[in-house]
């Protein structure tokens, strides 16, 4: 690991370690060490563990029963329940930002579906999940309801690495998903926010329905040893 600045270690730290769990280069169930990321750093250990209280709070890693932190486990269950909270919130956060957007809210939303339907052209999925969120925190901003907007952001990090963890494996199934944005975009354009609503809610059922079979299919290569 880098070498960080002295501002906000906490923070830096956290963001570090989000970014591996996320991208699967600290893998599920792994045991992560205080005292060795203290000295990769070159901090204390009191930044480390504020980290790391971060990251349990938004459900990356967990304690153990010795005290110790790992990376959370991915089940299926756990997945589910994610999807079925973002349905919830994101199909309010979709009708509401139909009922509140503005001319300059709709010029921003109009370059970030550009940007997100041009990812799936090369298949840079890291290039989609990142507008994805992006697009995400534009319309939660939209919304105006700033609860809802932190129950949501608390997710992401999660949500981004389930996408990471299966969509690699599907990408034509991820173009048919996209669609399902684009008419979650066009209604609150259009300001319907229940048509709005409805295509998050598709959205919703066709990614998860991608992301189980993509873990599926890692999973039987894995088996296989292919």
């Amino acid at each position: 690991m880098d070498q960080l600045s002295k501002n906000n270690l906490s923070d830096q730290i956290f963001h570090l370690i989000s970014e591996k769990i996320v991208h699967n280069v600290l893998k599920p169930g792994e045991t992560i060490y205080e005292t060795q990321i203290s000295k990769e750093l070159g901090v204390s250990r009191s930044p480390v563990r504020d980290a790391l209280r971060m990251l349990e709070q938004i459900w990356l890693v967990e304690r153990t029963p010795k005290g110790s932190y790992q990376v959370r486990e991915l089940s299926m269950e756990k997945i589910q329940h994610l999807y079925e909270t973002a349905n919830v919130i994101y199909q309010f956060a979709f009708a509401k930002a139909a009922e509140n957007i503005r001319p300059n809210d709709g010029v921003e939303l109009k370059k970030l579906m550009t940007q997100l339907e041009s990812s799936l052209d090369g298949n840079d999925f890291e290039r989609y999940i990142t507008n994805v969120t992006i697009m995400g925190h534009k319309i939660l901003k939209i919304a105006g309801n700033p609860m809802i907007e932190r129950i949501a952001i608390e997710l992401m990090p999660t949500a981004e690495r389930i996408q990471w963890a299966s969509i690699t494996s599907m990408p034509d199934q991820l173009k048919t998903v996209v669609t399902h944005i684009r008419r979650g975009y066009d209604f609150i354009i259009q300001q319907k926010p229940e048509a709005a609503a409805a295509a998050f809610k598709d959205f919703c059922t066709a990614h998860v329905q991608v992301v189980m079979d993509g873990l599926t299919q890692t999973a039987e290569k894995t088996a296989t040893g292919q």
